[in-house]
């Protein structure tokens, strides 16, 4: 098989990582990402737009939670559709609290703290005594207690985010831009995955006397640099907006 070939039938098949059963599937890497969020996204439509109460649309979301877990066991289906009905349990609590965020804002602050803590330290459990939680796989490690520990964890991100949104003007604009060109993110991302040996160079540098515990923090953040900068430059340059199907950038004019 050649490698246009080879690629060709790796991006239709689509899957997060390598299975050797039922027969070889190569991963198509961090792009299962946007498959998943795309089923993701369709389900939840449609569980939305199903009648019936809230009764209905939970037991949908479970059903379609459970589906993708136990199938994964038994083969790995394309365009990680698995990964996205696991995904669709934390779309669907990102929906109630988009619809719940009135209600929240007008509880009393003891009620808030306490949630707010309680959550807290359910998302420090779930990092500390961390064993495996791979979407890409349908992977939830520990089963139930860490699904909540998840979602304790984007509970938290999200209260962060409405705070950033209602109190930080220039700082709320900066993760805004980022949030519109988040797919320039991850393609540079992708690149930079694919294309530079990070742990080879930091293994150099600690053998030439940078201390090991330094090695993660220094990967990340040359990692972040380099995305940041071409996310920044992608989103200046219209040829690559067109590519992406986006408005091209309005030049300001030149008077003399």
């Amino acid at each position: 098989m050649g490698a246009f070939t080879e690629w060709t039938y790796v991006a239709i098949y689509g899957a997060g990582d390598s299975y050797s059963y039922p027969f070889h599937i190569k991963a198509i890497g961090a792009l299962w990402f946007l498959l998943a969020t795309f089923w993701a996204s369709i389900f939840l439509r449609i569980i939305l737009a199903v009648k019936g109460g809230p009764g209905t649309r939970i037991t949908i979301v479970l059903i379609l939670f459970i589906a993708g877990y136990w199938s994964r066991k038994l083969f790995w289906f394309p365009f990680s559709i698995q990964a996205g009905c696991c995904a669709t349990l934390f779309l669907y609590f990102g929906y109630l609290l988009s619809i719940s965020k009135k209600q929240i804002q007008q509880l009393s602050i003891e009620v808030k703290a306490v949630g707010t803590i309680f959550a807290l330290l359910a998302w420090v459990d779930f990092i500390k005594n961390f064993q495996s939680f791979w979407l890409v796989h349908c992977d939830i490690g520990r089963g139930v207690i860490d699904i909540f520990g998840c979602i304790c964890g984007c509970y938290i991100i999200i209260l962060i985010s409405w705070y950033i949104e209602k109190h930080t003007y220039i700082f709320s604009g900066i993760l805004s831009f980022f949030g519109e060109y988040s797919l320039f993110m991850l393609c540079s991302h992708i690149t930079e995955l694919n294309t530079l040996p990070w742990g080879r160079v930091t293994q150099k540098l600690i053998i030439y006397g940078m201390p090991e515990y330094c090695q993660i923090y220094l990967i990340i953040i040359g990692k972040l640099s380099l995305i940041i900068i071409c996310t920044i430059i992608c989103s200046r340059c219209n040829k690559i907006r067109k590519i992406f199907g986006m408005r091209p950038v309005e030049r300001k004019k030149q008077y003399e």
